[in-house]
């Protein structure tokens, strides 16, 4: 299934590419792209899709209203794409988060989560809960 979903992606992709002289994808948003396709055709109910660098401007930002959505753990990584702060890496990471979805993190490090949290609030997020603290409840 793979095989085939990929070719179908590969020369669809090729064939846009060539009438409208663009460019082919990266090799993550190509998989992208076939993971969605795949997700259709296949009638999936539920997917966890994580983001491929970042979350703000990430190819997997696309889903408009998922049931939940999670920041892991933050560390210092992709800094010439992110930034090189963790409360820049923050920022980016909390980019993922829609307005009225229900969000949960973990601990994090530094002024991360205050970042975190004031973007739930920008962005009009419904709850940005630490999965910690749900645990105690």
């Amino acid at each position: 299934m793979f095989t085939d979903y990929f070719w179908q992606c590969y020369n669809k992709l090729i064939e846009g590419k060539d009438s409208d002289g663009g460019s082919m994808p990266s090799y993550f948003k190509f998989l992208t792209v076939m993971a969605f396709k795949v997700f259709v055709q296949e009638k999936v109910d539920v997917a966890v899709i994580e983001v491929g660098i970042g979350g703000q401007y990430d190819c997997t930002n696309i889903v408009r209203k998922p049931v939940v959505c999670g920041i892991t753990s933050l560390g210092i990584d992709h800094v010439s794409i992110l930034g090189d702060t963790i409360e820049k890496i923050a920022w980016q990471k909390a980019g993922i988060m829609k307005p009225g979805c229900p969000a949960v993190t973990v601990p994090q490090p530094g002024d991360s989560l205050q970042v975190i949290n004031q973007r739930a609030k920008e962005i009009g997020v419904s709850a940005c809960r630490d999965v910690e603290k749900m645990r105690m409840m």
